[in-house]
């Protein structure tokens, strides 16, 4: 007797730049490895394409908007969808998608998980409300240990539904061997970097949370000569970037730090980096980033708080600040500029080691598979 062909369907509000998004992309193509059928549902990006050529299958919807109004046109829409495509099991990535389709779970009769992987923050009973949708499911992926403890705190009664499940990276993506060289060329010549100088990378998203303003402080600090690039700066309003430019000026780091966008070759502009800087002023729920910069054998820098503390074994992986403080930034950054080449590679390639046994995408859509067929099974088991 043939085993039944589970059904997956992976909802988020976009399949753009992100490390949720990856994720995606790397469940939905370990689900059709292991003869699953993989549904993802979202308002689309550039990566549809990736799970449409993994064996996935896509649907545009608006699943992001934020509009209560529009909500039960969609609801009806998502509803079609999963009906006809005989889905086992949801899977809500964030929280305006829980919102719209979590009544979807009773009235189709199929279990849900969520995946909680937004930051916690001192918030008010709106926001706390807003947050409380992930936690009405079957089951809650907790991304790191540090959202684990956040879920708890926040809501206390759904502790037994908690399972901790880490993100992981890409070892074949993220693997220096596997980039062409033409590629790093490429992505050399876009940055424009200075030959024989150190380049500090930081990417992320437009935020001033990401702590844009505190790393340009700590690198006036800095008494190396070095170039730095922010990647993703460059996608932020007008005002965002003036923001960072009147700081790079007040600094008088002109020649040294520069804006550009998100490039979808992350992996050849990270490549040319000496160091990954994560400097986010409040807690990342993981910072996927530190994983990926690992993989590539490089070294990552971040403050001592959240997910950072769990991927960062100070002084061994990369390196760990104080919170929020710049000099301690400072410090860590002129210590690893100072290192010799041999010393930055010892610690670069420990890194990737650690990554590889502890944090591969293989072990994490491992362990996401076996727990949506434990869900399906217990599910049936309840009803």
């Amino acid at each position: 007797m043939n085993k039944k062909k589970y059904t997956i369907a992976q909802i988020l509000p976009a399949l753009n730049t992100g490390g949720v998004e990856r994720g995606v992309v790397e469940i939905s193509r370990a689900l059709v490895k292991n003869n699953f059928r993989s549904i993802v549902i979202s308002s689309g990006g550039y990566m549809v394409s990736q799970v449409i050529r993994n064996g996935g299958i896509h649907y545009n919807l608006n699943i992001h908007t934020k509009n209560p109004f529009k909500w039960p046109k969609i609801r009806n829409q998502l509803k079609i969808i999963l009906e006809n495509e005989n889905v086992d099991l949801i899977h809500f990535c964030s929280r305006t998608p829980a919102w719209i389709g979590m009544p979807l779970g009773n009235v189709l009769d199929i279990p849900i998980i969520t995946s909680v992987h937004m930051r916690f923050r001192k918030t008010n009973i709106f926001k706390k409300y807003y947050n409380s949708i992930l936690t009405k499911g079957n089951c809650i992926i907790a991304i790191s240990k540090h959202i684990e403890v956040c879920v708890k705190n926040s809501f206390p009664n759904v502790s037994d539904k908690i399972k901790i499940i880490q993100r992981g990276v890409d070892l074949d993506l993220f693997n220096p061997s596997q980039i062409n060289p033409a590629r790093i060329i490429a992505q050399s010549k876009l940055l424009n970097l200075k030959d024989n100088l150190p380049v500090i990378i930081m990417a992320a998203r437009p935020a001033m949370w990401k702590g844009y303003v505190v790393l340009i402080k700590a690198l006036s600090k800095i008494k190396h000569d070095f170039q730095c690039i922010l990647i993703g700066a460059g996608d932020g309003s007008q005002k965002f970037q003036n923001i960072l430019i009147k700081k790079i000026v007040e600094s008088k780091l002109e020649t040294k730090i520069k804006l550009v966008k998100s490039t979808r070759d992350i992996q050849a502009a990270m490549i040319l980096g000496d160091l990954i800087v994560m400097p986010s002023l409040t807690p990342e729920p993981f910072g996927r980033i530190i994983l990926e910069a690992q993989a590539l054998g490089k070294i990552p820098i971040a403050f001592d708080h959240g997910g950072a503390s769990e991927t960062i074994i100070d002084g061994k992986t990369g390196f760990l600040a104080e919170p929020i403080k710049a000099e301690s930034l400072s410090e860590k950054i002129s210590y690893v500029l100072s290192l010799n080449t041999t010393k930055r590679e010892k610690i670069g390639q420990f890194a990737k080691k650690f990554v590889t046994k502890n944090y591969s995408h293989v072990k994490m859509c491992n362990l996401t598979l076996s727990l949506y067929k434990q869900i399906i099974a217990e599910y049936k088991i309840n009803s």
